[in-house]
């Protein structure tokens, strides 16, 4: 392996944030090799030895790559699931499929003889919401008093506590389809009166409630190796915006680029070595008394939109944390 071995991109076709990267890597001479995870099955062919521990990948175009002998680093940015095989309809078949596939591709974490940015297996840890609040926590954030709960009664007894004011988040399903279509659970907040008529119905779900922070504006921060870039959201001059800013398109809500607070950084960066990221994106709050509150940490969160919109060259610092 050497510094001109290509660096392996798992993601998928349609991704801006691999494309932006990839000119960068273009630019400094360095090899890559990416693999689309939805047209697996078309244009990529695969054989894994366990004899020399390696996972071969050639592409429809004679490109290959071995892993992870031959890879210089491994950037795990946005696979998502293949496409059906052609010819393969029936709803069983396709599901087996899908899952052989994406056991093939989680095995390839257990290989830690290359850098990863980062290894699925610390997101999958990671991006999990009441270990990320206890770490905040214990590194010093105010975290928002959180419940997690499928008993209607304690569910009550917290809403009385926050006076109503009550956030209710998901965990982790945020997107779900159904025959009807596709559907998206943003941050919501929640009256006492609809809180009232519906807390019953808590029963059914493990159900993450917090209480509502007032905000002066949010914080997205994105943290690239040992690069720290802090973009100030000013969500709350758009009502639509005011709970959850991924309600809007980015050009309804004013970007600035800020300097964080030295512990503040330093807290976000431990929490990433705890995590055993190399990359992260932290959503803040920064409420009208100017107290900083940690929100979540999403280990592969997106970040493009913010250099369009203000210049910040992030995928540049990416490139070179995948280089380096």
């Amino acid at each position: 392996m050497s510094e001109t071995s290509p660096i392996l991109i798992i993601t998928a076709k349609l991704d801006t944030h691999a494309d932006a990267v990839i000119s960068e890597l273009k630019a400094r001479g360095q090899p890559f090799f990416r693999l689309n995870t939805d047209d697996f099955h078309t244009e990529y062919k695969t054989v894994l030895r366990s004899g020399d521990r390696s996972v071969t990948f050639e592409d429809i175009w004679g490109r290959s790559v071995r892993f992870p002998h031959d890879v210089h680093a491994i950037w795990h940015r946005k696979p998502i699931e293949s496409n059906n095989p052609p010819g393969v309809e029936e709803c069983g078949t396709a599901d087996m499929i899908q899952g052989e596939t994406l056991e093939l591709l989680n095995s390839l974490s257990c290989f830690h003889d290359r850098p990863w940015y980062n290894n699925p297996e610390s997101n999958r840890v990671s991006q999990r919401k009441f270990p990320q609040l206890c770490l905040a926590s214990e590194l010093g954030f105010r975290v928002p008093r959180t419940l997690i709960t499928n008993d209607p009664g304690e569910a009550r007894r917290f809403a009385a506590q926050t006076q109503g004011s009550i956030l209710c988040k998901a965990m982790k399903e945020a997107g779900y389809s159904t025959p009807n279509g596709s559907y998206f659970i943003f941050s919501r907040q929640v009256g006492q009166d609809e809180f009232d008529a519906h807390a019953d119905r808590i029963a059914l779900c493990p159900t993450l409630l917090q209480e509502y922070i007032e905000k002066a504006y949010e914080l997205r921060v994105t943290v690239i190796g040992d690069v720290v870039f802090a973009c100030r959201l000013d969500s709350q001059a758009d009502e639509a915006a005011r709970i959850d800013w991924r309600m809007v398109t980015p050009d309804r809500i004013a970007h600035s680029m800020v300097t964080l607070d030295n512990k503040v950084e330093a807290a976000l960066k431990a929490m990433m070595r705890r995590f055993g990221l190399r990359f992260g994106a932290f959503d803040l709050i920064v409420t009208p008394e100017g107290e900083t509150v940690f929100v979540e940490l999403n280990p592969n969160g997106q970040w493009y939109w913010i250099e369009l919109t203000t210049g910040a060259p992030m995928a540049s610092a990416m490139a070179d944390l995948l280089k380096s």
